[in-house]
């Protein structure tokens, strides 16, 4: 029997000739400065994608427990804004693992270059001088960044709401041209209908993440999961298949396909590595055996080249990953940055 299709809803289309008009006036609104990605702290990744992150995009940073991809997520979170202080952005950040005042700590952590252990009074009493730094980075943090945090997991529907309430509330005070930086921290908290799956949620949250940046200027940050294929003896025991990949994603397919941008940050030290992958890369910094590195694979870049490896430094008990450059490197990169000081 044949199905019966109703023909009272259809889908708009549009000819070629308006998404070749919108085409041209991003190629020329970017060309003039009048549209920018959002620039990151790290040169590597800004050179590596759109000089930085494109509006209208979804960014997965995946890893290991350990590898840095909260600690990138929370970086973020403020650099963004140091970054591009002429861009109109909030940022509204849906974290269902840690509680928000635990992601201030770390920030200020990173500002002071004190672990949380020391600013938490963890061993010995936090001193009053350092007490009075903290308390007045806390009133900066408050006064510079316009980051909001949402801690109390919710359903795919009821995230989709709130970003969409969020950004008219914002758009109406902060007006054209604003945007919605999002962040989405430990997906796999995310409640589910009953009888939904891991994987089935993690869908949903995808395509919701797709239908919103159709809908509005934003940029989506997803912190996801890797499983424990990497883990296995037959990778470590072979350099060829060291490095991260697609299928090494909880929930591969959805992730990848969903994903403009899949970034993998990996600590090859902690699966006690001698030298990661084929190239035999340093699994400890060769400036400092006393810090690991840590590798971040761009194996997905929608506008640009994939497969990308960027070396970093493990600086995490600062809650930071930085950017590793050889003697050569440093030497071309103070120069780049007296170069630009002289044309302020």
């Amino acid at each position: 029997m044949a199905e019966k299709f109703s023909n009272q809803k259809w889908l708009t289309y549009k000819h070629i000739q308006d998404p070749a008009k919108e085409l041209m006036k991003y190629m020329d609104d970017r060309r003039h400065g009048l549209q920018k990605s959002l620039m990151t702290r790290w040169s590597k990744f800004n050179n590596s994608a759109m000089g930085g992150i494109d509006w209208n995009t979804i960014i997965t940073i995946a890893g290991m427990s350990g590898c840095g991809k909260s600690s990138i997520g929370n970086e973020l979170e403020t650099s963004l804004f140091d970054k591009n202080p002429d861009e109109k952005f909030s940022v509204l950040s849906f974290n269902f693992e840690m509680l928000a005042p635990k992601q201030v700590g770390r920030k200020i952590s990173s500002k002071m270059n004190m672990t949380v252990q020391e600013l938490y009074s963890a061993r010995e009493a936090l001193s009053d001088e350092h007490y009075a730094k903290a308390q007045k980075l806390a009133r900066d943090i408050c006064a510079k960044y316009d980051v909001f945090y949402v801690d109390t997991p919710g359903m795919v529907e009821e995230m989709y709401n709130t970003i969409l309430r969020f950004h008219k509330s914002q758009l109406t005070k902060k007006g054209i041209g604003y945007g919605t930086v999002i962040f989405l921290d430990h997906t796999l908290l995310t409640k589910g209908k009953q009888g939904q799956s891991e994987r089935e949620i993690l869908v949903s949250l995808y395509k919701m993440c797709m239908a919103v940046k159709k809908q509005i200027k934003c940029i989506f940050v997803i912190l996801s999961q890797l499983n424990r294929d990497i883990e296995s003896n037959e990778r470590v025991s072979n350099p060829q298949v060291h490095y991260p990949m697609k299928k090494d994603l909880f929930g591969s397919d959805a992730v990848f396909h969903g994903s403009d941008y899949v970034l993998i940050s990996h600590k090859p030290c902690m699966l006690n590595l001698q030298a990661y992958g084929p190239k035999k890369l340093p699994v400890l910094n060769p400036l400092n055996k006393n810090i690991a590195m840590i590798y971040w694979h761009l194996i997905k870049n929608r506008d640009g080249e994939g497969g990308l490896i960027m070396s970093m430094v493990d600086n995490l008990k600062y809650n930071r990953v930085d950017e590793y450059f050889n003697p050569g490197e440093l030497q071309f990169v103070n120069q780049e940055k007296e170069q630009l000081n002289g044309q302020e």
